[in-house]
């Protein structure tokens, strides 16, 4: 059985998030300790991918004018909304998830504890290579939410949340969104780009659930599922200190 840290960290603004993320990837580097990180955000924020000018993808001033929050990720991909949303990180080798040595990247096994969270509350998620149409809606983009990609989630034909990976010899980092409600004339206001389908084309979970839900107990199902699926148990340490991690 592998053992993992759990980091439960509290709501906090888009830079220190990041910055947080990136101080535990660099500290699995020296230390080989494995983290899975649930984390929130203190207020709406965007993050975008380590390739991107936020500026072309962003009004900025008006981000800035609002309080809305940006920060780069040390992760590829599209610009990401985050608003109400469970968040999470995993930190680790390819190891410790059981991962084969030949493959450089998959995303089938790193997202298979989010196949199983999805199960857990009733739903029926796949990955969108399974769903109906894939090869008609598959397209890369500048906006994550606009992207369709093959080990995107779907419900119901519908992206859910979000999903990006840094490699650095046998190191795994992952990060990604649950929306549990999604906000899309706030999203709207501050992106350059929107195309229509971002609305139509998403989900969340208290559409498909029909219900309000809370954020704890979605918290402690993603636990269980991260527990069940990579059969880990989590460590007792003495508490990370995050603010040393923030640049």
């Amino acid at each position: 059985m592998k053992r993992f840290k759990l980091i439960r960290s509290k709501p906090a603004n888009a830079s220190s998030n990041m910055s947080i993320d990136e101080g535990i990837f660099l500290r699995y580097l020296k230390e080989r300790i494995p983290v899975f990180r649930i984390y929130s955000w203190e207020a709406p924020s965007f993050t975008y991918g380590f390739s991107q000018k936020p500026e072309e993808e962003l009004d900025l001033p008006l981000c800035h004018k609002d309080g809305v929050g940006i920060a780069k990720r040390l992760t590829g991909g599209g610009v990401l909304f985050h608003d109400n949303e469970v968040t999470y990180s995993i930190t680790c080798s390819k190891l410790d998830i059981e991962e084969e040595e030949g493959v450089f990247v998959s995303y089938r096994k790193t997202c298979a504890f989010l196949i199983n969270f999805y199960k857990s509350l009733g739903l029926n998620p796949v990955f969108a290579l399974e769903s109906v149409g894939f090869r008609l809606k598959a397209s890369p983009s500048k906006l994550c939410a606009a992207s369709y990609e093959k080990f995107d989630i779907t419900i119901n034909g519908k992206k859910i949340g979000g999903n990006a990976q840094k490699r650095k010899r046998d190191v795994i980092f992952q990060h990604g969104s649950i929306p549990i409600s999604i906000d899309f004339n706030l999203m709207q206001k501050y992106l350059r780009y929107f195309p229509e389908s971002v609305s139509l084309g998403n989900t969340f979970l208290a559409k498909e659930l029909k219900c309000n839900l809370d954020k704890d107990a979605i918290e402690e199902k993603l636990i269980e599922s991260f527990i069940k699926t990579f059969n880990i148990e989590f460590i007792k340490e003495e508490s990370l200190n995050e603010a040393a991690l923030v640049k």
